[in-house]
C-alpha cells in the first residue's frame, strides 16, 4: 500500500513538472512570436539592469533605518530620484546636442550635391583606369563576381524591405510599448527583490532550489554583461564623437552615436562603427581620411587592451573564434537582434549546462552553484570589495 502511494506521489510530481516545463515552453514560444512588439520591453529590461546597482546603493543607504514594510517605498523613491536625475541630464544634453546636430545635418545636406558630383567624377575616372589597365579576361571574371554580389545584395535588400514592412505594420504597438516603458521599468526596478521569490512559488518544490540557482546564475551573468557593454558603448561613442568634432568631420555627433550603438555587438561592432565615418570622410574631406582612420584604430586598441579587460573581464568567458561563429548564427537567425543577444544567451546556456552537469554527477544544488564560473566571479568580486572596504576602514584615522 505504501509503495502504491509512493508511486502515485512520484507520478503526480512528474506530471506537475511536465506541466511546468510545458508552460515555460509555451511562454517562450509566445515571446518569440511577439518579439517585434516586445522590443520596447527588451530595451526597458536592459536599462533596468544597468540602473540596478544605483537603485540598490541608494536603497541600502536608507533601508537599515526603516522597517521591512517600508523598504518597497524606499526603492520606489530611489527609482524616482534616478528618473529625475536622468530626465534632467537628457534635457541638458538635448539643449546642447540637438541644435549642434541640426546644424551638422543642414551643413551636410547643403554640400550633398557637390559630394555626389565629385563622387560621380571619381567613379568615372576609376572606370576609365579599370578598362585601360585590366585585361578583358580578368574584366569578364570580375564582372561575373560583381553580378553575383549585386544579386546577393538585391536579395538582402528585399529581405530587409520585408522586415521593414513587418516593423511598420506593428508601429502602433511599438509606439505604445515605448510610451508605457518608463512605468513598466519603475515597477520592475521597485519590486525586483520580490520578483524572483514570486516566480519560484510557481515552480514544483522538488526543483525549486535548482530553479533559484539557475535564475541567480543568469541574473548575475546578464546584469554584468549588459552593464559592461553599455559602459563601453558610452565611452567609445563619446570618444569618437569628440574626436570627430575636433577634426571637423561632418555629422560627428551621429558618428559618435553610431559607434556607441555598434559597440553592443562583440568583436565586429567596432569595425561596423568605423565604416560610416570612413565613407563620409572619403566623400567630404579625403585629406582627413588617415587621421580619422587613426582615431578609430586608437579607440579600438584602447578599448580592447584597457577597457574590456577591466569592464567585462571574464563576463562571458568565450573564445573569440567561438564568438564569431555565434555572431554569424545569431545574425542569420534573428538579424541585428540576434547579433546583440546571441553572446549573453550562449554564455547563460553554457553556465546552465555546467550547473546541470554537476547536479547529475551527484552534487547538491549549493555545490553545483559554487562550481559555476559566474558564481566564482561573483564571489571573487565580493571578496575584493570587502577587502577594499576593510583597507579603507583600517586607514581611516581614529
Amino acid at each position: 500500500m505504501a509503495r502504491i502511494r509512493h508511486n502515485a506521489s512520484m507520478t503526480k510530481d512528474r506530471l506537475r513538472l511536465s506541466l511546468w516545463l510545458a508552460a515555460c515552453a509555451f511562454f517562450f514560444f509566445l515571446v518569440w512570436r511577439a518579439r517585434g512588439a516586445l522590443i520596447p520591453f527588451g530595451v526597458g529590461a536592459v536599462i533596468a539592469y544597468s540602473l540596478e546597482p544605483v537603485v540598490g546603493l541608494l536603497s541600502r543607504l536608507v533601508e537599515p533605518r526603516v522597517s521591512q514594510q517600508r523598504r518597497v517605498l524606499v526603492r520606489g523613491l530611489s527609482v524616482g530620484l534616478i528618473y529625475l536625475v536622468g530626465l534632467g541630464a537628457l534635457t541638458l544634453a538635448g539643449f546642447y546636442l540637438i541644435p549642434v546636430a541640426a546644424d551638422q545635418v543642414n551643413h551636410f545636406v547643403d554640400r550633398l550635391p557637390s559630394f555626389v558630383r565629385d563622387a560621380r567624377e571619381q567613379a568615372d575616372e576609376w572606370v576609365r583606369l579599370y578598362r585601360e589597365n585590366v585585361s578583358p579576361e580578368v574584366q569578364q571574371q570580375l564582372n561575373s563576381l560583381a553580378d553575383d554580389a549585386a544579386s546577393a545584395a538585391a536579395n538582402a535588400g528585399q529581405a530587409a524591405a520585408r522586415r521593414t514592412v513587418g516593423i511598420l505594420t506593428s508601429t502602433a504597438g511599438t509606439i505604445f510599448g515605448f510610451a508605457v516603458m518608463p512605468f513598466w521599468m519603475f515597477y520592475v526596478m521597485r519590486d525586483r527583490p520580490t520578483v524572483i521569490p514570486a516566480l519560484l512559488t510557481a515552480v514544483p518544490p522538488e526543483v525549486r532550489e535548482d530553479a533559484r540557482h539557475i535564475l541567480r546564475i543568469a541574473d548575475h551573468l546578464l546584469g554584468r554583461y549588459i552593464r559592461g557593454q553599455l559602459f563601453l558603448g558610452l565611452i567609445v561613442g563619446a570618444a569618437v564623437g569628440v574626436a570627430m568634432t575636433v577634426l571637423g568631420v561632418d555629422l560627428s555627433i551621429g558618428l559618435g552615436v553610431w559607434a556607441g550603438v555598434t559597440e553592443l555587438i562583440p568583436i565586429i561592432g567596432p569595425w561596423l562603427g568605423a565604416v560610416p565615418g570612413l565613407i563620409i570622410v572619403a566623400a567630404t574631406a579625403p585629406e582627413l581620411l588617415i587621421p580619422v582612420a587613426l582615431v578609430y584604430l586608437v579607440v579600438q586598441q584602447l578599448e580592447n587592451n584597457l577597457l574590456v579587460p577591466h569592464v567585462q573581464g571574464d563576463a562571458v568567458n568565450l573564445h573569440p573564434a567561438v564568438v564569431i561563429v555565434l555572431l554569424v548564427l545569431g545574425g542569420a537567425l534573428a538579424g541585428f537582434t540576434g547579433l546583440v543577444i546571441v553572446i549573453p544567451l550562449a554564455a547563460i546556456l553554457r553556465e546552465i549546462f555546467w550547473y546541470l552537469d554537476h547536479r547529475l554527477l551527484g552534487q547538491t544544488p549549493e555545490e553545483a552553484l559554487a562550481a559555476s564560473h559566474t558564481e566564482q566571479m561573483h564571489r571573487a568580486r565580493e571578496t575584493a570589495a570587502e577587502s577594499r572596504r576593510a583597507t579603507k576602514s583600517a586607514e581611516r584615522p581614529r
